[in-house]
């Protein structure tokens, strides 16, 4: 390297230092992991102290040209493309809730939104009413932001029974899941921070890390979780704020982390110092008799953010939730929980309260499970009698088939064809890029009786047959 100072010149030397190596970085002169000099050789080849190089290098690191190895030294950052730095995919279509009210005949595989039809109407009436009774005024007061305290003392109690051990003040209230990675984003991220994902992963979440100017790291998924010598191939590379993950039943392609893998992630997750966000939107809906245990059950170093929705199993729009936040960032999510949200709903947190001690809540999650059941078990049946030449593995569990489909059908093509006979699918496109993505559907059941998963994936293997031909 031939850098050069102007010690009489008003700019810092630290930032000359700087702009001289980004502009050789930048320009292809030091390649991808080239090593940079030792600070005190570089210090004295210079004649500046060594902190002048420390803030030089502190800078190049900030603006993630160069990383750290312990006990190594510092090098030059490869570029994005080989980072598998990715453009979130980002299609509000996902999440759009198509309201037909069943005039226009629609099925609907499309929304992941469970059926209002199924929905505890007689006792959340019950139960409403008990509140009233029991609380008067009181339970429409507002609450401490952390929630109210009997809820959250009952979801500690809940959580022992899926091994993770915490006390209700480590159990904060959220309004839906959404919120708390919103809330997540907000407290850690600043611009230009890294995020690991899966990939595929829920746009909604990577939506919002990269509204806070977060760049997106993709880590590829495997039938039974992350490619692990990928993301340690990364971590050694990148130092990411956290990385996002939904270990049982993922959204959109229904897979679930092996004991294995999860047990390795938290080995990771100690060497690296990698913080760790779990969604756990689905993990109550396992159609086996096996339980799916969540990753923060493995969690002995509090590295798991952990975040909980009622949502897929009890009603959306009461939006309860709730996160589980290590001791040591504990201080700065409630501070962007009480700026985002002074109290959540208090009036439907005693209602939750009151389901949870009286056992309605496992008794309707018993109901759930065996009616989604049902409507897993027919999707599957279905798409392996009608779906001829597509592929997809058998999640056991959550709400979504994740399909790929057979050579010479895409998944934009298929989206019009079935649109037109009044089936609703998600294209693949929405969670990855380009052709890729063209070759998967999600197929979504929670919404659409028995019968009608029958028909609606028989009209959609007409299209595919159709398609297939047409291509021919």
């Amino acid at each position: 390297m031939n850098l050069s100072l102007n010690k009489h010149s008003s700019e810092p030397l630290y930032i000359q230092i700087f702009e001289q190596l980004k502009e050789l970085i930048q320009q292809g002169v030091l390649p991808e992991d080239y090593k940079l000099p030792t600070i005190r050789v570089l210090a004295s080849s210079l004649d500046v102290n060594n902190v002048t190089v420390i803030n030089a290098y502190k800078l190049l690191e900030d603006h993630k040209l160069i990383y750290k190895k312990v006990g190594s030294g510092s090098y030059v950052l490869p570029m994005e493309e080989k980072l598998n730095i990715g453009n979130a995919i980002s299609d509000d279509r996902e999440e759009l809730e198509y309201d037909y009210n069943g005039e226009e005949g629609y099925i609907d595989f499309a929304t992941a939104s469970p059926d209002p039809r199924l929905f505890p109407m007689k006792d959340f009436k019950a139960a409403i009413n008990d509140v009233i009774e029991r609380d008067g005024g009181k339970a429409f007061m507002y609450l401490d932001s952390r929630g109210y305290l009997p809820l959250r003392g009952s979801i500690a109690s809940y959580l022992s029974h899926k091994a993770i051990e915490v006390g209700p003040e480590d159990v904060y209230i959220i309004s839906g899941a959404q919120q708390g990675i919103d809330i997540i984003a907000k407290a850690l991220l600043t611009n230009g921070d890294y995020v690991f994902v899966e990939s595929p992963t829920y746009t909604g979440a990577a939506s919002v890390f990269k509204s806070r100017g977060a760049r997106i790291v993709e880590i590829p998924l495997l039938n039974d979780g992350p490619d692990m010598k990928e993301l340690e191939k990364l971590l050694q590379v990148i130092k990411p704020k956290f990385m996002y993950i939904m270990p049982n039943f993922q959204n959109p392609t229904g897979c679930s982390y092996s004991e294995r893998k999860k047990k390795h992630l938290m080995l990771l997750s100690k060497k690296y110092n990698l913080l760790i966000v779990e969604d756990d939107y689905a993990g109550d809906l396992s159609y086996t008799e096996k339980a799916a245990v969540p990753l923060k059950a493995y969690d002995k170093m509090d590295h798991v953010i952990y975040i909980k929705s009622f949502s897929k199993i009890f009603m959306p729009g009461l939006r309860v939730a709730f996160l589980i936040i290590p001791e040591n960032i504990k201080k700065t999510i409630a501070s962007a929980k009480y700026m985002t949200d002074i109290s959540t709903s208090g009036f439907m947190q005693r209602v939750l309260d009151l389901y949870l001690n009286r056992n309605i809540l496992d008794d309707h999650i018993k109901y759930m499970k065996k009616e989604y059941g049902l409507r897993y078990f027919e999707a599957v049946r279905a798409s392996k009698k009608y779906l001829r030449g597509a592929m997809f593995n058998q999640p056991n569990g959550g709400l979504n088939l994740w399909i790929k489909l057979p050579e010479k059908v895409n998944s934009s093509e298929l989206y019009e064809a079935c649109k037109k006979n009044k089936v609703l699918i998600t294209m693949g496109t929405v969670f990855l890029k380009g052709q890729e993505g063209e070759q998967y559907i999600r197929l979504s059941f929670a919404g659409v009786d028995v019968p009608e998963i029958t028909r609606g994936i028989a009209i959609m293997g007409n299209a595919i047959e159709e398609i297939k031909e047409s291509a021919d």
